[in-house]
């Protein structure tokens, strides 16, 4: 028993080595990781775009002459008419924007199911049922979710769709003019993986059609002044 005492104490020094190996180890792990890891972070330049946020421009001027018109929308006062198709679960709606100046603006989308209209008047936001006359204090995309799209599909949410079919795009995008609605718009067809969508913009940036694979948008009227009825809960 005496001599297994004296024997614990001699073990450790032999066992100390051991750690300092590792550590030195795992210090030289992690100095290639971080080399490594610099290396990765510069090949994915779309998807660090993606996550903090659009660019504004695409390098290709067809897709940016539409978008500084999409972008532009805020400044404009009208009154835009729209025909909704969407393909997915095949509802068709009908869609009221009007925008006033002093930041008002109401977005109306009505179907076989629903009657919405969103507002924004100054900093009131309300999202209201015409059917009920009941409103929520926000705005809340989710009560026209079976037509797939915002409540700011009049410009903004194209916008920045077109932004991400111009890092998706494998042709190139082709530009040209229409008359919808008796406007004039400027047009862009950008080829992508899943086939070619059309957007077309007026002047004053309010969406003019879209054409894709999940919904087809079409503005049917359009006025220069903002129609003032648009802004009732009811």
């Amino acid at each position: 028993m005496t001599a297994a005492s004296a024997a614990t104490p001699a073990a450790s020094p032999s066992r100390s080595p051991r750690p300092r190996r590792r550590s030195r180890a795992l210090v030289g792990i992690l100095a290639a990781t971080v080399v490594l890891g610099g290396c990765f972070t510069g090949e994915r330049p779309t998807f660090d775009d993606e996550s903090t946020g659009p660019a504004e421009t695409s390098g290709n001027e067809a897709i940016d002459s539409v978008l500084a018109l999409f972008d532009s929308v805020d400044a404009s006062e009208f009154t835009a008419e729209y025909d909704i198709e969407t393909k997915f679960n095949t509802v068709s709606s009908t869609g009221i924007v009007a925008q006033a100046a002093g930041e008002r603006r109401s977005i109306t989308v009505e179907n076989e199911d629903r009657s919405v209209r969103f507002i924004v008047d100054g900093g009131d936001q309300r999202t209201c049922d015409l059917t009920t006359s009941e409103c929520e204090a926000s705005l809340n995309d989710a009560r026209i979710s079976d037509t797939q799209l915002p409540h700011t599909f009049y410009g903004p949410a194209f916008a920045q769709r077109l932004r991400a079919d111009a890092q998706r795009r494998i042709g190139d995008p082709v530009a040209s003019t229409k008359e919808i609605a008796g406007q004039n718009a400027l047009c862009v067809d950008v080829t992508v993986a899943g086939g070619t969508k059309t957007y077309c913009v007026l002047d004053s940036g309010v969406l003019a059609e879209f054409v894709g694979a999940d919904v087809t948008i079409e503005l049917t009227a359009y006025s220069p002044e903002p129609d003032t009825t648009a802004f009732t809960e009811g």
